[in-house]
């Protein structure tokens, strides 16, 4: 009987010690859940004693209310708030609760950032100097745009995309020149171009060894001809003394006949305007030849006389001949053919005049 009691009290024992292991293990996580919730959570000291700050984002990038607000690097208080607001433009109002005796400056920067790469998001303060005013508790500021993780990936892969397509071409360009340089070497490594490039190679030998005999050639040419060029080198020399001399003979014949010619050019000047003078005598009538060249009249006469003198001679006496009467433009075109008269506009030939005694010999005049 008293066999079977003893285990019995041995199971009940285990199974109560197996009981409080739970109970404390239990405590335990109780105690450490308590803790965490205390450390990370609104259980935190100073979690009542904040002040508020409004911060406006274009974008906020997936930041939540709780989230932590980062001075510096060291925790100083959550995002209590985040609303949109539409004022002709649509952004993000995020209200922040700092924790009381942190100063921020105006000159501060306030930017979303990430933990890591698969961290929270927080909003993080970089200071500035520290002599800028501090700000107010409730004032608005802007916020920088931050960098979004997501779409800085995203922008990534889409560069990657055109890398590779850009690879591929890289790689098909290469396999062209790949080609193109097989192509070439089968052309140049041919045993007709190889034979082609030795012949090359000879020739080129050949028009060396010419090169060679041929300024040898002119080198003795230019030892022989060395003589004849001095002497050829004196004659003109020679030649320009004599040019010179006679550069110099000519300067002083010219500066000795400068008086001359300065004679004959005053000379010249005089005569030239002599005959200016008689021109314009002659053209304003002076004197038989200007009278001759400008008088009308007297060309008639001249021209009656003339005809007179061919008709009837320069002895010819009016006192003892027939009366002359005028000619007219047909009778004179009969008796002189080959002369040809054309009266003057508003102008007729003019009668012989008789003589004035009988023993002179009348010259018919028109």
């Amino acid at each position: 009987m008293e066999s079977q009691i003893f285990p019995r009290r041995c199971r009940v024992a285990t199974r109560r010690l197996i009981e409080v292991q739970v109970g404390i293990f239990v405590l335990v996580c109780l105690a450490v859940g308590a803790g965490l919730i205390w450390k990370f959570g609104k259980l935190g000291p100073g979690s009542t004693n904040r002040y508020p700050l409004v911060v406006m984002f274009d974008n906020v990038g997936g930041l939540i209310v709780d989230a932590n607000v980062m001075y510096a690097g060291v925790a100083v208080g959550k995002v209590r708030e985040i609303k949109l607001i539409e004022n002709g433009k649509l952004r993000a109002r995020v209200t922040l609760g700092i924790n009381e005796g942190t100063i921020i400056r105006r000159d501060a920067k306030f930017v979303i950032n990430q933990s890591g790469l698969l961290g929270d998001r927080y909003v993080d303060v970089i200071p500035g100097l520290a002599t800028a005013e501090p700000l107010q508790p409730g004032e608005t500021v802007n916020g920088s745009a931050s960098v979004d993780l997501t779409e800085a990936l995203r922008n990534i892969v889409d560069v990657l995309h055109q890398a590779g397509s850009t690879i591929e071409r890289v790689n098909t360009l290469l396999g062209r020149v790949d080609g193109a340089v097989k192509r070439v070497d089968e052309m140049v490594l041919s045993t007709q171009n190889l034979q082609h490039v030795s012949s090359v190679v000879a020739q080129v030998d050949i028009t060396t060894s010419n090169a060679a005999a041929l300024t040898g050639n002119l080198r003795a040419l230019v030892e022989e001809g060395r003589g004849s060029v001095t002497n050829t080198l004196g004659k003109l020399s020679e030649a320009a003394d004599t040019v010179r001399g006679t550069s110099k003979n000519v300067d002083d014949f010219v500066k000795n006949a400068q008086g001359d010619i300065q004679q004959v050019t005053k000379n010249l000047a005089d005569s030239t305007q002599r005959l200016n003078l008689i021109l314009s005598r002659l053209e304003k009538g002076e004197g038989t030849a200007g009278k001759l060249l400008t008088d009308p009249s007297l060309h008639d006469e001249l021209l009656q006389l003339t005809r007179n003198l061919e008709r009837y001679g320069i002895f010819y006496n009016t006192w003892f001949g027939p009366k002359v009467r005028p000619a007219t433009t047909n009778q004179t075109e009969r008796a002189c053919p080959d002369v040809k008269t054309e009266p003057r506009r508003g102008m007729t030939p003019v009668p012989a005049r008789p003589a004035k005694t009988t023993g002179e010999v009348d010259k018919p005049l028109p």
